[in-house]
């Protein structure tokens, strides 16, 4: 049996080489090689909320967050999230991103703002977790999407993600822009039975496929 830490935040940790490793070692099951991705979240994302063994300190789950500015205004990116293979379905990274909600609105409450988090997803278990528990999500369950959620779309894409077309079917999807990062036969398998328990078809309906490096520009707030 885990003996599971509490929550723990860690700022600035690219320089803890102990814990890159531990994530390293962490995600391998899950992707057919992970170093390049792993190195591009780092390079990315300042801060991360991880799930330790009190025991022997083990990384049990981890979520990666960078608060930076689009088009100059404040926004949280949120980063790579994972879980040790066999504490998958446990609920370890959903108590990670209700920790961070509760700290962005701490945050929020102190600068008297809200913070527009945007992030990118091939998986439709974390589409339908956000769209459930983040508020005004974009594109919705069912892909959907309005004028200012498109407009903030474009703003993230012609700043974060210079060289990569506006998908004409649909301008959340980021076609072809996760290079190096395909998940592992058995992580694949994962996703199709939790894709055929949720009901989803809105990666189906929207040719969004994981193989191909595409993926999901998602936008919403954290809840009041």
């Amino acid at each position: 049996m885990e003996h599971i830490s509490s929550i723990q935040l860690r700022t600035n940790f690219k320089s803890d080489t102990y814990l890159v490793s531990q994530i390293l070692d962490l995600t391998n099951a899950s992707y057919i090689t992970n170093i390049q991705l792993i190195e591009r979240e780092i390079a990315h994302n300042q801060d991360i909320y991880i799930i330790t063994n009190t025991q022997n300190n083990d990384l049990l789950a981890f979520f990666m967050i960078n608060f930076e500015k689009v088009n100059d205004e404040d926004t949280y990116y949120l980063g790579l999230s994972g879980c040790r293979d066999d504490l998958k379905g446990m609920g370890l990274g959903k108590s990670l991103y209700f920790k961070f909600m509760e700290d962005c609105r701490k945050r929020e409450k102190q600068d008297n703002q809200k913070f527009l988090l945007w992030w990118t997803t091939a998986t439709p278990i974390v589409y339908y977790w956000f769209n459930k528990y983040v508020s005004d999500v974009q594109p919705d369950m069912n892909g959907n999407f309005d004028q200012a959620g498109e407009k903030i779309a474009q703003k993230i894409i012609a700043e974060k993600f210079k060289g990569i077309l506006i998908d004409q079917q649909h301008p959340f999807i980021l076609r072809s822009v996760a290079e190096n990062t395909t998940y592992s036969f058995s992580e694949q398998q994962r996703l199709i039975k939790a894709t055929e328990n949720l009901g989803m078809d809105v990666f189906q309906r929207f040719n969004l496929k994981e193989e191909n490096a595409d993926r999901f520009l998602m936008i919403g707030y954290a809840p009041d």
